[in-house]
């Protein structure tokens, strides 16, 4: 076989399950994802404010007049944040209820309640101690105000250990033993009405498409999904389960996409479209739970990004007790990857469906403020805090290719002589040919090579290289401001070399 070009092509997702020669994925990648089956860079994250004073435990987003107001609950505080279309912040006022309890445990749900008279629409908060231990059967009150005032919070005088759920014009809230109790008609402070529908704790309710009688609604216990539906009449609600024989790992863990509903079990992914059954997932599924902290498994929280159809879910990894890490999927791809969390990580993080970009709160303590940064991401390409500026690494590398899986199989080495790029690029790039002489020897990566944005002369339209490797992959790096990349179809121009198999 002569010299001859190659196209330098993975299939979308990275997999990590498995050995690096096993599967036809990309193996490896930090702030890489996937569209139309190419790797492309991840956005950058922009500082909207570095005074969030304690870890986030959980966020809603609301938009109106031009605003996002964002609430973020912490252990002893809750915060609202309101931020411009730009990312600029513009007020920021402590909404935290008097006589609050402070703990260590708190974990906030949100949701908005509107009035169907058309009075208000109503911040809801329910601050549950569950952040140790999900099962927990401490009650504590489920707030409301006006989700766009300045001011404390009121209780709705109902407590519950779960948490709470719009169904307007019925307000849900949820907890031990099954419980789930609903408010009269557009009343979060009236007198509920109590139903046991499962024996375990229910942790998390969300709206679901009802059958034309009225609203719905779909309740995760900790080991049931429970279908509400509104009848009217004297039984006003009835309950069916759809399964009895299912896990929850995490009550943060649960994201509505587009009326299927995702979330982690304590063992795989599952999903309901109808009927509760597993995502597929031959990538990362081990990787995921085996290095999960389980310990820390109420830390785990979801949010998605749909303008590249995913869903994150981030999650302390190894010994982490605060989310290092998050697994991807996408949605569109039906596949999977996963990155490493910027800095220290996040602890929070909600999609502003308005202004289709997500914020996060970090893990890391801003050294100036003493406080914590709210970023808002997929801005631009780098980190920007103030005229700080640093570039946001990304990489991938792709599948090990060989002469043995060929339709003409040969047991011999690849010469690798030359790389033609094709990006759509900003800022320079590198590539670095990785391989090993086979499954079992150590890893030896080659010469690293830099290639511009925009080529000015002839040797810089091409990267010649002189590596020879049995299994070999191609990994290629942005680590500049102002970096971003698409990859299109770059090739590869390799011919056998010798039949060497150990080292």
């Amino acid at each position: 076989m002569a010299n001859q070009p190659v196209r330098i092509q993975s299939l979308p997702g990275i997999k990590r399950d498995g050995t690096r020669l096993e599967g036809e994925h990309y193996i490896d990648g930090q702030w890489c994802r996937f569209q139309r089956g190419r790797p492309r860079k991840m956005g950058g994250y922009q500082g909207v404010t570095s005074t969030v004073p304690e870890q986030a435990r959980g966020m809603d987003s609301f938009s109106t007049d031009g605003l996002n107001y964002l609430h973020v609950g912490q252990q002893s505080t809750l915060q609202q944040y309101t931020v411009n279309n730009n990312g600029n912040l513009n007020s920021n006022a402590d909404r935290t209820p008097g006589g609050f309890a402070v703990s260590i445990d708190n974990l906030w749900q949100f949701d908005v309640f509107f009035e169907q008279v058309g009075v208000t629409n109503q911040i809801i908060a329910h601050a549950g101690q569950n952040l140790s231990e999900i099962d927990s059967s401490v009650q504590t009150p489920v707030y409301f105000g006006d989700v766009t005032l300045a001011t404390p919070l009121a209780s709705t005088g109902k407590s519950v250990s779960g948490g709470a759920v719009s169904l307007s014009p019925y307000l849900f809230v949820y907890g031990s033993d099954g419980l789930l109790s609903y408010s009269p008609v557009n009343d979060p402070q009236g007198v509920y009405t109590d139903a046991f529908i499962t024996p375990q704790k229910i942790v998390k309710g969300l709206p679901l498409r009802g059958a034309g009688t009225g609203p719905a609604g779909i309740f995760w216990s900790l080991d049931s999904v429970i279908r509400a539906t509104f009848v009217g009449g004297a039984p006003v609600w009835i309950f069916d389960t759809l399964t009895s024989q299912t896990s929850i790992l995490s009550s943060q863990g649960v994201i509505e996409y587009d009326g299927i509903y995702y979330w982690l079990g304590v063992d795989r992914m599952l999903l309901f479209n109808g009927v509760v059954k597993d995502i597929p997932n031959s990538m990362n599924v081990n990787w995921f739970f085996d290095n999960l902290n389980f310990r820390q498994r109420q830390k785990v929280f979801a949010f998605k990004v749909p303008r590249f159809s995913e869903i994150w879910w981030c999650y302390p990894r190894g010994n982490a007790t605060e989310c290092t890490h998050a697994i991807i999927y996408n949605v569109m791809e039906q596949s999977w990857y996963d990155t490493r969390l910027p800095d220290g990580g996040r602890t929070a993080g909600i999609y502003a469906k308005v202004y289709e970009k997500p914020f996060m709160i970090d893990n890391d303590v801003n050294i100036i403020t003493s406080a914590y940064t709210l970023w808002q991401h997929e801005t631009g390409t780098d980190k920007i805090l103030q005229s700080n500026v640093q570039p946001v690494p990304s990489f991938f590398e792709t599948a090990e290719i060989s002469l043995l899986t060929t339709e003409q199989a040969q047991d011999k080495a690849l010469h690798v002589a030359r790389i033609e790029p094709d990006f759509v690029q900003t800022g320079d790039m590198t590539v670095t040919v990785q391989g090993r002489i086979n499954a079992r020897a150590p890893i030896i990566a080659g010469e690293t090579f830099t290639f511009p944005d925009v080529a000015t002369t002839g040797t810089e339209e091409t990267v010649k290289v002189k590596e020879v490797k049995r299994l070999m992959s191609f990994r290629f790096e942005s680590n500049v401001a102002g970096g971003d990349y698409e990859m299109g179809e770059p090739i590869a121009h390799i011919e056998p070399a010798d039949s060497r198999i150990e080292s």
